[in-house]
């Protein structure tokens, strides 16, 4: 509900490309690629990031930047310093990556 006591419009499918757009503008192929690794495997960020360093040739001190800035922004969450536990996305990383995805499958049809 909007503060007017009215219900905001839902979001059509013009709003949906352009803040799918918006998201691929803010976020790196690196960002978007822990993103994914991190729904799909149960690991620690360490681990999935020896795994797409050696899979795509990023260096780890790229990747290690990039899950920071994907932990402040609330998409991922992680183990820090000696506390090591699984790396899990987070609702608003979810969001992001069902909205990405909704794209690819409109882009492939």
């Amino acid at each position: 509900m909007e503060g007017n006591g009215r219900a905001s419009a839902p979001i059509s499918k013009t709003n949906l490309n352009d803040l799918r757009r918006l998201i691929l503008r803010g976020l790196n192929d690196n960002q978007i690629l822990l993103l994914s690794r991190v729904a799909r495997d149960r690991r620690t960020i360490t681990s999935h990031i020896r795994l797409i360093s050696e899979e795509y040739k990023i260096p780890i001190s790229t990747l290690k930047l990039n899950s920071r800035i994907l932990r402040e922004f609330n998409l991922i969450s992680y183990g820090s310093g000696r506390r090591s536990c699984e790396a899990k996305l987070l609702p608003l990383g979810t969001f992001i990556l069902k909205l990405l995805d909704s794209g690819e499958e409109e882009n492939s049809n």
